[in-house]
Order: C-alpha cells, then structure tokens, then sequence
C-alpha cells in the first residue's frame, strides 16, 4: 500500500475499497478490473483511492494477502475444533471445509487461481503456505506422534501442497471427466492410503 491508513474514517475508506474490488473481480473478472469501476462500486472517488493504493494491481495484492490471512486462521480454527475426531474424519471435513474456502464470496479465490503465476510468489502464497504447512505439522503430530520432526516436516509438505494444487486445478478448470463429490473422496483415499503405507514402513 502507498499509505497505511491510521484513523478510524481512513480504515473505512481502505475497507470499502478493498470490499468493491472484491466484488468487482467476482463480477467482471481480474482481467477486467479498473480503478474507475472500484471507485464506482465503493463511493470513493479514483483520486482518493490513489492516496492508498498506487495502482489497481496493489489493491488486489492488499486484499489477497488479507483473503489469505483470513483463510488460513479459519482452518486452523476449524482444525482445532475437530480435535476429538479421528484423522479419517478430520481428512474429509478439512477437504470440505478447502472446497468451501474456493468457492466462497462469490468465487473471489477461483478468479484469483485463473491467475495464479501472477501471485505464485507473493506475500499472500507465502501467508498461506505458512498457515497451511502448520495445520499439517500441527495436524499429523496429534495422530503420530511417534514421528520425527523431520518426517513430520516432510510428509507434511507433501500432502499439504499435493492437496492444495489438485483443488486449485479444479476450481479454476471446468473440463475436468470427475465431479467434486469424486474428487474429494479420492483425496481423502490418497491422503489416507500415503499415511498408512509411510507409517508401515517406520
């Protein structure tokens, strides 16, 4: 951001703007997003939305990396409150919970996913690999803890990220010969099977 805004009135100005951008990018797409149309779906004027941001470009980086915060705290919220059930319940809900996250306000994240090798190295990926490499440290070490850090570590990874790029290619394609429904639970094998087949080798 060009200027982080410090009263009260300025972080309601900042908030309609990013809130308009939101809803513009799930209305017109990313490709089609302008400042003018932000102006005009926010009530503030472009002048004033260049006293924050210094390009529309700059907007969409402050709310993905908001989007993102928010998105990872969420699942670790919903991760915790999941404590007394077994991995081969927590697997699937946390599944759905993914699914539910992509598609929410509107399909924000599918348009944003369309587009991904823009954000690929961006604040809000690395916001979101830290939350989501922490659920899976977090998450696997309640249901093995007689794993190393290491292989908690490693295993976390490539679960974690394996997941995440198999829902992100669905979301943002439409062409794909299997239905959500089939998605899900074929993940929720593949996690499952991985789990038990590198406990057996320990």
């Amino acid at each position: 951001m060009r200027k982080r805004p410090q009263q009260q009135r300025a972080r309601l100005i900042v908030e309609s703007i990013l809130e308009a951008a939101q809803w513009c990018i799930a209305e017109y797409g990313l490709l089609e997003l302008t400042t003018p149309k932000i102006a005009d779906k926010s009530g503030v004027s472009v002048g004033s939305i260049y006293q924050y941001f210094e390009n529309k470009e700059q907007i969409v980086e402050e709310l993905l990396l908001r989007k993102s915060e928010q998105l990872g705290l969420a699942l670790k919220q919903t991760i915790v409150e999941q404590e007394h059930q077994t991995i081969y319940e927590v697997i699937p809900l946390s599944i759905q919970f993914g699914f539910d996250m992509l598609k929410a306000d509107r399909g924000f994240f599918i348009e944003i996913l369309k587009h991904w090798h823009q954000y690929s190295r961006s604040d809000a990926s690395q916001v979101l690999e830290k939350h989501f490499f922490e659920v899976g440290m977090y998450l696997f070490n309640r249901y093995y803890q007689h794993w190393s850090f290491e292989t908690l570590k490693n295993r976390s990874f490539v679960i974690i990220n394996s997941t995440l790029f198999t829902m992100m290619r669905y979301v943002s394609n439409n062409d794909f010969l299997i239905t959500e429904q089939q998605l899900k639970r074929e993940l929720s094998n593949m996690i499952l099977a991985y789990l038990e087949f590198k406990d057996e080798v320990n």
